[in-house]
């Protein structure tokens, strides 16, 4: 956001005015101290609970949908996967691969079923048969490959495994003989300098799905992750003690830690910190470990690269005159200098706030949407704030909507009319955010909140759509590209078939495949592939089955069943 076009204006105003602006502006920085969202975070959530070949898991779908939503606002770059395939699954880490390198922290989550063979631990997409452990490369996806993907990419990494469920395989492993036996749940693992591994259970031991909406563990995550200032090992301890309550000691958690420094989800909410003062060299002397210089230097190297200034303060305060306190210093005051506020919603019944004929009122306008649910951090604004010159810079027709639960906002240009614009946003917005979008402007009129400063979320009745298959009822897509072939000759074409779309309006169809799970596995493979997007704009969704509709699953993976695995029935767990 262009902070200094709005000083430069308050100072053109005459004194009543700049008075008022200064209250806005006020309102505009009201804030907590959040300076992890500095910090470039990545993350790649993964939940299996529609398993085809073994009995289903309720939770793992909601583990990671919530937990993806809760990490979009705690200002991670964040990738959900839901039921992958194994290509889907391997596809998604190998972005997170590239999305770590330079970055402050990556995080993996997966929740689902995991299991340990011949002294590997494995993570199973949906449609996973493993009848031996000879199928496992190739039916499942090893945990060292997620680690060699994150090692030494981002400054730290997590990964977080609600994956010790019943290794529903276990007997066929066994069976075939060949390496050590399958154990229950997963093994214990090694975790490499700068990497944290945390598991719902202890190695070898069984987790619960749990009875509500999401396992015991992830429940307790949930719980506790936004916590200002609680940092990822006590977070860790914490959720441990509460998974092991409620479970009557069935189950806990357990992790293997090789931090350097530390790491919160959410910073505290600190108050200009109180300068250190020097203690005299007696002092100094008498302080635990202070006397010695190899001490000192390695508690030093594990906190000089921290973003965290609760680090320096604990070097600060072991060695008050150390070798290096006037750098930690320096550095609390730098950081103090650098916060980054989290911005709160202006004043709506302000007109001078957010007047849309002013710059300085169109973001206003921008930051009163995405703060609907939840404060901004200061660099989500900062990057809405260029999205919206982006989109004041595009082509006619255009359209700009936003989802205030993702904090992002969605834009489309160069659309046939201005109708057509915003019909296409709020789709494409919706398709890509999975909740219905608020329209900020069409060309050059920008939207305003409705009286008491509320923001209409408009639902799309095409999203919603989930009978036979109808071309008019496709979404995301002009009118004109309805009546290409492959769209209105699709109801009609061979069997077995299959329709993927992506937010940006890409639809890809397969028809006269060898069967449903071809049909399906190739179309959305196709989708994800598509050099137009470059990955760009989360996955592909399975739009439809043969001529029946099922977009409003967003369905990322196939829902048949592959013909050349016989399906084992399901049975409650």
């Amino acid at each position: 956001m262009r902070f200094g076009n709005v000083l430069r204006g308050l100072w053109r105003c005459r004194r009543a005015e700049r008075r008022l602006f200064l209250l806005v502006f006020g309102l505009l920085l009201a804030a907590s101290p959040a300076l992890a969202q500095q910090e470039r975070r990545v993350a790649l959530i993964v939940g299996v609970g529609g398993y085809r070949n073994v009995p289903a898991l309720a939770n793992p779908p909601n583990d990671a949908r919530d937990l993806g939503t809760v990490l979009d606002r705690l200002g991670f770059e964040t990738e959900t996967l839901v039921d992958p395939d194994r290509l889907a699954l391997e596809a998604g880490v190998r972005r997170l691969g590239q999305r770590a390198r330079g970055a402050d922290a990556a995080f993996f989550f997966f929740a689902g079923h995991g299991l340990e063979a011949s002294g590997r631990n494995w993570l199973l997409p949906a449609p996973a048969e493993i009848r031996s452990d000879r199928d496992l490369r190739f039916e499942a996806l090893d945990l060292d490959s997620v680690l060699e993907q994150l090692d030494g990419a981002a400054r730290l990494s997590i990964l977080v495994l609600d994956a010790c469920r019943d290794n529903p395989f276990r007997k066929r492993l066994q069976a075939s003989g060949r390496g050590a036996p399958a154990a229950s749940g997963l093994g214990q693992a090694s975790a490499t300098v700068g990497t944290l591994l945390a598991f719902a259970t202890a190695p070898g031991t069984v987790a619960d799905d749990g009875r509500g909406r999401n396992s015991p563990f992830t429940t307790a995550l949930l719980k506790r992750i936004e916590t200002p200032g609680l940092e990822i090992r006590q977070l860790m301890a914490e959720v441990r003690r509460e998974v092991r309550e409620a479970t009557q000691g069935r189950q806990v958690p357990w992790e293997n830690s090789a931090l350097e420094g530390s790491f919160y989800f959410r910073a505290a909410a600190a108050s200009t910190p109180a300068p250190v003062a020097a203690a005299p060299p007696a002092a100094a002397a008498s302080a635990p470990g202070a006397s010695s210089p190899g001490a000192e230097t390695v508690f030093w190297e594990s906190v000089r690269s921290s973003r965290n200034p609760a680090d320096l303060r604990a070097y600060l305060a072991r060695f008050p005159s150390g070798v290096f306190a006037s750098l930690a210093r320096n550095r609390l005051e730098e950081m103090e200098r650098n916060r980054s506020p989290e911005l709160r919603r202006p004043d709506a019944n302000s007109a001078t706030a957010l007047d849309p004929a002013t710059p300085e009122g169109r973001e206003a306008l921008l930051l009163s949407v995405l703060s609907l649910d939840h404060p901004v951090p200061r660099g989500r604004l900062e990057a809405q704030g260029r999205a919206l010159q982006a989109y004041q810079e595009s082509k006619q027709h255009r359209a700009i909507a936003v989802s205030p639960k993702q904090q992002r906002s969605f834009r489309v240009s160069d659309s046939p009319s201005a109708a057509a614009a915003e019909e296409l946003v709020l789709e494409r917005c919706q398709l890509r955010n999975d909740e219905p979008c608020v329209l900020l402007a069409v060309n050059e009129v920008f939207r305003t909140p409705q009286q008491g400063g509320e923001w209409q979320r408009r639902e799309m009745e095409r999203l919603r759509h989930d009978g036979p298959y109808r071309p008019d009822k496709v979404p995301a897509i002009t009118a004109e590209r309805r009546k290409e072939a492959d769209i209105a000759g699709y109801g009609r074409a061979r069997e077995p078939k299959a329709m993927a779309i992506h937010p940006l309006g890409r639809i890809f169809v397969k028809t006269g495949a060898a069967s449903a799970f071809a049909a399906e596995t190739e179309a959305l493979k196709v989708c994800n592939e598509d050099p137009a997007r470059d990955g760009a704009t989360g996955s592909c969704l399975l739009y439809a089955a043969g001529n029946t509709v099922v977009l409003p699953g967003h369905h990322t993976a196939p829902l048949a069943t592959d013909p050349a695995r016989p399906a084992t029935p399901a049975s409650g767990r």
